[in-house]
């Protein structure tokens, strides 16, 4: 840690243990760590769910061994502009402005998309078209 010179100052280097925090992730709240967090971070956080905060802790590690919170924040606050942002995009984000390739703007489309019918996630359509039916939880 960085000497301070006076007297009760303190020095801490959170890059270092955010992988440790990531493996418990809902004890972060209640550390100095996420009091000294930009705003922007602590929004984002508290948006995630369990497994999402995990992979954002992880991503967050990786960029401060890069940089300091000003870029991360930058990206952050961009691929915010839709939403909620997944670390992914996040690391996208970030790999964009610390490359120096900038903010690319969405396609603009002549055309709008046609509209699709909405995906669902049912594995009783799939039993059925290979002719297998589920009795009692079981497939036969």
């Amino acid at each position: 840690h960085e000497r301070l010179y006076g007297r009760e100052k303190e020095s801490m280097q959170w890059q270092p243990y955010l992988m440790l925090m990531a493996k418990r992730p809902m004890a972060m709240k209640y550390t100095s760590f996420y009091d000294q967090l930009p705003l922007e971070w602590q929004n984002y956080f508290s948006q995630c769910a369990k497994e999402e905060k995990k992979e954002a802790l992880k991503l967050l590690a990786q960029l401060l061994k890069d940089s300091d919170f000003n870029i991360a924040t930058k990206a952050l606050i961009h691929a915010s502009q839709h939403g909620t942002p997944s670390p992914d995009a996040i690391k996208q984000m970030y790999i964009q402005l610390a490359k120096g390739r900038g903010i690319r703007e969405p396609l603009r489309l002549d055309k709008p998309l046609p509209s699709m019918p909405k995906a669902t996630r049912d594995l009783q359509r799939y039993n059925r078209f290979l002719g297998r039916g589920v009795m009692d939880g079981r497939a036969n």
